[in-house]
């Protein structure tokens, strides 16, 4: 496991000589480490139906760039809030170590593609993306709360996150193509 996390850190540590933007092409390798970590927390995935905002991942699809970019980023901090959550995690049998790797791995993701964006153009107002992509999210903590932060629910929450990074890493991979 900390030779998984150690190559990790090696290959965002080396990211620090080339363009921030440029860090889209390792960001397959960092989502495969983040999904393979998320199912070592709890093993098989349990199925269960939840909400996923697949309109907008096919809107974000053809989107510029620039907010395929914003996005991603918004949307891994959503994950993180909503993972970060370990005082709930009571009724979840999951290693708290690999959580803890989990969490790092993301923190790390978003810092860099913060970096990314700062090179972007702030817009003057909300994109309809942001209310969308919080609204859904907001969804998802609603699900938490209604099943008392149940194993089940975060069972639910673990699926959903897995859906998140796999469509993440298509649009990265997008973006990456088609700068």
């Amino acid at each position: 496991m900390w030779t998984y996390i150690f190559v990790i850190y090696v290959i965002l540590q080396s990211q620090s000589s080339a363009s921030t933007c440029e860090w889209l092409g390792r960001y397959r390798i960092i989502t495969t480490e983040s999904l393979n970590l998320l199912k070592n927390m709890g093993g098989k995935y349990a199925d269960l139906e939840t909400p996923f905002p697949s309109r907008l991942y096919t809107l974000m699809d053809k989107s510029k760039v620039e907010d395929q970019v914003k996005f991603l980023v918004l949307t891994l901090d959503h994950i993180i809030h909503l993972m970060d959550a370990r005082e709930h995690m009571n009724s979840v049998n999951w290693d708290q170590n690999t959580v803890e790797d989990f969490l790092n791995i993301l923190h790390r993701k978003s810092s860099d593609l913060k970096e990314c964006v700062a090179r972007y153009a702030k817009p003057a107002h909300k994109e309809s993306y942001e209310i969308r992509i919080k609204r859904h999210f907001r969804t998802l903590k609603k699900i938490l709360k209604k099943k008392q932060y149940s194993a089940e629910a975060w069972e639910q929450i673990r699926r959903v996150v897995k859906s998140h990074l796999q469509r993440m890493d298509i649009i990265a991979s997008n973006a990456r193509v088609n700068p």
